[in-house]
């Protein structure tokens, strides 16, 4: 795809037109409380693996509503407890996969969390509450006509829980904890990162996280990239509004309550993001929103010539180096 979206010069000043719910704060206070009072604890399980550097555990914690959510836990083997550690959410369509997947960051000697998201591919987590089994692709509709039944209201508020019981294990420094995704994972990552801070009830707060890292993020100005590719999720929503052309205010206003470019103005921590100009899946554009409303200090890392990969190992590296130094303090 060639660059065609906005010049960079106007991408730097780009803002959504979204207009955030006018009771934002109380809809996610309400999903974070329920979610904290029907919580069971969580639960780790070292299993064995071909990993000899790395210990891996089974994660299990309680998200949304209560309902248990799968994760890994990955340590460097020899390190000493208590250690930082990246929460890292993934891609559209897959679950928390294989542990070895996973192993970057216990190579640098930094814990990793991955969550599992709730019902997406191969997860290990089904989403009871829509009680179906794990599914290829087709969640960005569901629930779209009302934000507390969309599918992403649950995985977001899994992601926040996510984040404050990492921060409550022995083996996790609670106040060297970082955030991390790319696409979907960047879109939550965003979300994690507002419910962590701006958007929860101050009881429920984490300690400050160290930083997000957002690469390439899915799920911000979301009915306006619908407008703008027909790739795969976004195409999702042009083929439902398509056949429901009545659902379209009721689609705007559930996204007024969880489009990304709305919940990063409720995001504090520092933030590294990345946008590739030839994005055909998540358009810079609708990067920029997100980052542009980022209230935290923020960076970004611009690739011209990029498609949804970004920067790729390049970014990767890029990642590293900015967090290693804020792990460190």
């Amino acid at each position: 795809m060639a660059q065609a979206d906005m010049p960079v010069e106007q991408l730097r000043e780009y803002r959504s037109s979204v207009t955030p719910a006018t009771d934002l704060k109380e809809f996610w206070g309400a999903l974070l409380t329920s979610a904290a009072e029907l919580a069971a604890p969580t639960t780790t399980r070292e299993l064995e693996t071909t990993l000899t550097r790395i210990r891996v555990y089974d994660l299990e914690f309680s998200g949304a509503l209560g309902h248990r959510v799968k994760g890994w836990l990955l340590l460097p083997r020899d390190a000493e407890a208590p250690l930082p550690c990246v929460v890292k959410f993934i891609g559209y369509g897959g679950g928390r996969s294989l542990p070895h997947e996973f192993t970057l960051w216990p190579s640098a000697g930094v814990a990793v969390a991955v969550m599992d998201t709730r019902s997406q591919g191969w997860s290990d987590s089904v989403d009871p509450g829509v009680d179906l089994a794990p599914q290829v692709p087709g969640f960005v509709t569901q629930g779209i006509t009302a934000a507390a039944n969309h599918y992403y209201s649950r995985v977001f508020v899994d992601a926040a829980r996510l984040v404050t019981c990492v921060q409550q294990l022995p083996q996790i420094d609670s106040s060297r904890v970082a955030i991390a995704g790319g696409s979907q994972g960047g879109g939550i990552a965003i979300a994690a990162a507002a419910l962590s801070a701006g958007l929860a009830p101050v009881a429920l707060r984490p300690e400050p996280l160290v930083g997000a890292l957002v690469d390439v993020p899915f799920w911000c100005d979301v009915y306006r990239a619908s407008t703008m590719v027909d790739t795969a999720p976004y195409v999702e929503l042009s083929n439902y509004l398509r056949a429901r052309p009545h659902d379209i205010d009721a689609v705007r206003t559930t996204l007024s309550y969880i489009d990304g470019s709305v919940l990063a103005a409720y995001a504090e921590c520092s933030s590294l993001f990345g946008v590739a100009l030839m994005d055909d899946v998540c358009p810079p554009s609708t990067v920029y929103s997100a980052y542009n409303a980022w209230s935290g200090p923020k960076q970004i890392e611009v690739y011209p010539f990029g498609d949804h990969n970004g920067g790729d190992s390049w970014h990767e590296l890029a990642e590293l180096e900015w967090l290693h130094p804020r792990f460190r303090g």
